[in-house]
């Protein structure tokens, strides 16, 4: 299918080439972007647990910034446009044919029923938000945030590639304010990094201008005010897009499930996970990499 407009689509804004200056490509066709057999083989080499990092990482710069992609793949039944030399999320489908954080998905899934209301904040090229639309199925709801803009692009690129009619995409990041701020990226292969939180001392970064609103008030112009899972994943920013909800929300508008990455919790000014269980919220799993929390009741 071609990728046009989505009419449930907020802030939209053109998508800036990356540091990579990589071809954006949303108007063609899905399948017009297939992987040749030397694509398939590097990225596969690439990504293999079978290689140390360091192994992996050599093959990245050596021959997969040759062949950055896009490349139109399937995984899990889902349909990407991946830029794999630009985005882990698109190498892991484009090496390991499946959508990443297995564990993540294999401990949500049961939390995730038809009808519910899911919301994924950090939503990145879509492997959240759009296995969740089909476990929500057509008469459930997923808001997806993404404030990168040209992750965004890709975002509603596959969104519309997979007809999944149940998504409402904001290019927006939640903040306890409305505003604009700097998203910001060291430019090098994993744009999904990017942080409202500056980096590393020393390293050079690029910045984006992105819009912030509350997470109350884009749910609110969605129509959808109580959601049922929250997903959040935005690099060490989690406690000041989700947080601040808890003071603007009765708590009968409270989710239910929320599973938090707590891999930056050291910039947190407020534990999220403390906060959540003082809310009455209570630990039902965790990997090592993020946190899964229901309310007791």
């Amino acid at each position: 299918m071609k990728a046009h407009s989505n009419p449930v689509s907020e802030a939209d804004r053109p998508a800036p080439p990356d540091s990579a200056g990589l071809h954006l490509d949303v108007d063609t066709h899905f399948a017009d972007r297939l992987p040749g057999l030397f694509d398939r083989m590097v990225w596969s080499a690439a990504t293999t647990r079978l290689l140390s990092p360091r192994l992996r990482k050599a093959i990245r710069k050596k021959f997969g910034i040759k062949r950055p992609g896009p490349f139109d793949l399937m995984a899990e039944g889902i349909r990407f446009r991946a830029y794999p030399a630009e985005n882990r999320c698109d190498r892991v489908i484009a090496g390991r044919r499946r959508l990443p954080e297995k564990d993540e998905h294999t401990l949500l899934a049961p939390f995730v029923r038809r009808g519910s209301i899911f919301v994924d904040i950090g939503a990145n090229v879509g492997t959240y938000t759009l296995w969740a639309s089909r476990l929500v199925g057509p008469a459930g709801r997923v808001v997806a945030l993404e404030p990168h803009p040209r992750t965004y692009a890709k975002l509603k690129f596959n969104i519309l590639a997979n007809e999944a009619g149940n998504v409402v995409l904001f290019n927006i990041a939640a903040a306890g304010e409305e505003g604009t701020t700097l998203l910001r990226f060291d430019g090098g292969g994993n744009v999904g990094n990017a942080s409202i939180h500056s980096g590393r001392e020393g390293v050079p970064e690029v910045t984006v201008p992105i819009v912030m609103r509350p997470l109350k008030s884009l749910l609110d112009s969605a129509g959808l005010a109580k959601p049922d899972v929250v997903k959040i994943d935005v690099e060490g920013f989690e406690d000041q897009a989700l947080l601040p909800y808890y003071e603007m929300a009765e708590p009968a508008l409270w989710p239910v499930t929320v599973m938090i990455e707590t891999v930056l919790r050291e910039r947190w000014k407020t534990d999220c996970v403390s906060f959540l269980k003082g809310k009455g919220y209570e630990e039902r799993a965790a990997t090592k990499e993020n946190v899964i929390l229901q309310r007791r009741g």
